[in-house]
């Protein structure tokens, strides 16, 4: 992922973040026939010493991907995080001089390593469980998979497959008008609050977080 060096994002810890608070990935590997991507929830994992080692989720049995991926390949795992236009009118410098063009604000991460497959009931059910358990933190009456009753489950189980992207680099990118005058900025950072945009809400949220 190309980053100016403004924008990149370094600590991995961070970049978990992102992707604990998204969850939802884009997953891309390349076929015989061109590129095939899955949206899909991924899960980080972890060593016993904590450090970051791999991205699970599961994708339908009859996937593309799934076939592809039976033998290990090379894959990219997308995190989106908030995006939003910025308006030149936000700047100060478009009052000082006008020499000021559109742009977009966002944050991502790029997660790139060697994608297998597994499809061991018993693994799958945990790792379902384990997503299921995370998503359904907010929930008034979290729902459990020892809910619905086990023959159930196990056909569910029996139509996906998983995968598990074993990490090699982890790539992120916060956008948040760092490059531009401090009036700018502040420019940006008011009009994101007051937006009715909920993403451009979330974008004000990280730059107060930032020292940019």
């Amino acid at each position: 992922m190309y980053t100016q060096p403004a924008f990149r994002m370094d600590d991995r810890e961070e970049m978990a973040s992102l992707i604990a608070a998204r969850h939802f990935a884009t997953l891309i590997v390349s076929g015989e026939a061109g590129p095939l991507a899955a949206h899909i929830p991924m899960i980080l994992q972890r060593d016993d010493a904590g450090a970051i080692v791999s991205l699970e989720g599961h994708v339908a049995r009859g996937n593309p991907l799934a076939a592809v991926a039976t033998t290990p390949v090379r894959a990219l795992a997308i995190f989106s995080g908030a995006d939003a236009y910025v308006t030149p009118s936000l700047y100060l410098s478009k009052r000082e001089h006008g020499k000021v063009v559109p742009t977009w604000n966002y944050m991502a991460v790029h997660v790139s390593g060697v994608l297998e497959t597994f499809s061991d009931a018993d693994a799958l059910r945990d790792q379902v469980a384990r997503i299921t358990d995370m998503m359904e933190q907010p929930a008034a009456v979290p729902w459990k998979v020892t809910d619905a009753p086990d023959d159930y489950i196990a056909r569910m189980l029996n139509a996906i497959t998983g995968v598990r992207l074993k990490i090699d680099a982890m790539d992120g990118i916060a956008k948040l008008s760092q490059n531009r005058p401090e009036g700018d900025r502040t420019g940006v950072l008011n009009g994101f609050q007051h937006s009715t945009d909920h993403a451009a809400r979330q974008l004000a949220a990280e730059m107060t977080k930032k020292v940019i």
